[in-house]
């Protein structure tokens, strides 16, 4: 299973903030997007700041995500003040 992550995550350490997964773009993607929630809409724009990871990778730095991997797209999370995934409603 792949996803996009944001370079902040991945290369500056941030912490997960926000996920959401949509329907796969391709056969070796999973749909999950996940971002440290700091991203600006410019940084967001831009290809070159996202990269796809295997799962276990991000499990593996973010380890709480773990049970969040089997919800089915469409669906999003962000980090609540407590410091849990809570998931986010769309209404």
């Amino acid at each position: 299973m792949r996803k996009i992550r944001s370079l902040e995550v991945a290369e500056k350490g941030k912490p997960v903030g926000y996920m959401y997964r949509e329907e796969p773009d391709s056969e070796n993607d999973s749909g999950w997007r996940v971002f440290s929630g700091e991203e600006t809409q410019e940084y967001a724009d831009e290809p070159a700041n996202f990269a796809m990871y295997n799962a276990s990778t991000i499990v593996d730095l973010e380890p709480s995500i773990r049970p969040l991997l089997e919800e089915q797209a469409p669906v999003a999370f962000k980090r609540d003040e407590s410091g849990r995934f809570i998931k986010v409603d769309d209404d």
